[in-house]
């Protein structure tokens, strides 16, 4: 495509009062100056709507609209995504999540990218700020997981749908690979819309890309260690396909491999066998290096056990819950 395209930038935003004004700034530093943006605002109750219109007055290129009520069935954040591509007039749309923060040539950066290899959707996950102990142990574990299960050079050039992996705060597609697929409307009732989503893409021959975007993209995922847990509980169960096996044997696997470490590491001190601190190194290192490309912090890396144990319960937790019919509650919406 000859000239500079047209991006529309899409935020979905539900009670995000507190991230309008430092995402409103991001936007507007952007180097790439044919853009559109935006906001929907999914019927917020605690300040959202007046900040928006504070934060978006005088520039043209910031538009916000009122998001309409979501539809049985429906996945909030889906219907929102929904609603707001039909706004956009772009030749790519980019959606990202209200607590992304992009650097000033991101979107230069990527749609060059994706001009130069003819790419249907690039995602990535962002570099994450971690205020709270849980964001500690459990959000940089995205990275680790994703790195070691699905290498990005197989995620890139595979198309098989399995070899997949998303994030859904920063979705940047090629308009005719989205409509293509029928956009978020195909994964309007899925929980995990961004892994589904990009499944989707590869299976209509279009190339996905997972991509680095930790030097250009941060996010601060949760606030609190509450939200965390609730914010991975709605998700981690349903995005293994509610398989109760599935939950159980890597739950099992990361207990014998990233768990069990530990055990060793204080019985090789007590039994004076310096040996046993073989395993607790090696996975240290291992996720040294994941740290370290994903620009985390690195003395986490020493941490990987305690997160992979917190992995676990988490999981187990979630599974637990789901299995007996019961919901988690997030910003005033309830997910099975």
């Amino acid at each position: 495509m000859n000239g500079s395209p047209l991006v529309s930038i899409l935020v979905p935003m539900r009670n995000e009062a507190h991230n309008v004004q430092g995402m409103v700034q991001a936007l507007k530093r952007q180097s790439y100056s044919s853009i559109e943006v935006f906001f929907l605002d999914d019927e917020s109750t605690d300040g959202t709507t007046e900040a928006l219109a504070v934060a978006t007055l005088g520039d043209s290129r910031l538009n916000v609209v009122q998001g309409a009520p979501k539809p049985d069935g429906w996945i909030g954040k889906v219907f929102a995504c929904h609603q707001l591509s039909q706004h956009a007039t772009g030749d790519y749309l980019l959606f990202l999540d209200a607590d992304v923060r992009i650097e000033e040539t991101a979107v230069s950066d990527v749609l060059a990218l994706m001009q130069r290899k003819k790419l249907g959707l690039v995602s990535g996950f962002s570099r994450f700020l971690l205020p709270t102990f849980l964001n500690k142990l459990l959000v940089p574990l995205q990275h680790f997981i994703v790195l070691f299960h699905l290498p990005m050079v197989f995620a890139r050039w595979s198309n098989w749908p399995p070899a997949t992996a998303a994030h859904g705060g920063f979705m940047f597609f090629e308009r005719g690979a989205y409509d293509s697929i029928g956009g978020h409307a195909s994964v309007w009732s899925n929980i995990v819309e961004d892994v589904a989503i990009s499944k989707q893409i590869k299976k209509q021959g279009h190339k996905m890309w997972l991509l680095n975007i930790t030097e250009f993209v941060s996010c601060t995922m949760y606030d609190s260690d509450r939200d965390v847990w609730t914010g991975f509980s709605k998700n981690i169960f349903n995005g293994l396909g509610r398989s109760v096996p599935l939950a159980l044997g890597i739950s099992f696997f990361y207990g014998v491999f990233y768990v069990s470490p530990l055990f060793l590491a204080s019985a090789a001190f007590i039994g004076d066998r310096p040996e046993w601190l073989i395993p607790y190194a090696l996975i240290s290192l291992q996720a040294f290096v994941v740290y370290l490309t994903t620009r985390e912090p690195r003395h986490l890396a020493f941490f990987i056990p305690f997160s992979a144990l917190a992995f676990i319960a988490l999981l187990l937790y979630a599974m637990t819950r789901s299995l007996k019919g019961h919901q988690v509650e997030w910003k005033g919406r309830f997910y099975g």
